[in-house]
């Protein structure tokens, strides 16, 4: 049984808070190596402590093939991190023709990332 189930993640991560901060960041860092390797927000940040923060907030989702995550309009509030696949941002009156594809290890949401900083 591996830590990817939502309570297993849970526990961990509450495990991995109590520990001192330099301790803490060094088993983020082996913890999340999955998450954050193939991230290239991560690579560029470059930072064991901010991987280590980050990484712990992060939820694995999954998302069908034509499968929308936003519809024009919505209030979007999340960060998407493309771990596998692709995503695209489409126009439905043009028959879902993506006029943007988000590819993996790319991000998007809140203004992408408000501007990648």
């Amino acid at each position: 049984m591996g830590y990817e189930f939502k309570k297993d993640d849970q526990d961990l991560n509450r495990w991995v808070e109590e520990l001192p901060h330099k301790l803490k960041v060094e088993v983020s860092i082996y913890i999340f190596e999955k998450r954050y390797s193939k991230i290239k927000f991560f690579a560029e940040k470059n930072q064991a402590s901010f991987i280590s923060w980050m990484c712990p907030l992060l939820k694995p989702q999954y998302f069908g093939y034509n499968e929308y995550i936003y519809y024009e309009g919505d209030d979007i509030k999340d960060v998407h991190f493309i771990m596998k696949g692709m995503a695209g941002f489409v126009l439905p009156f043009f028959k879902n023709v993506a006029y943007i594809e988000v590819e993996e290890g790319d991000h998007f949401g809140i203004m992408d990332i408000i501007g990648s900083m």
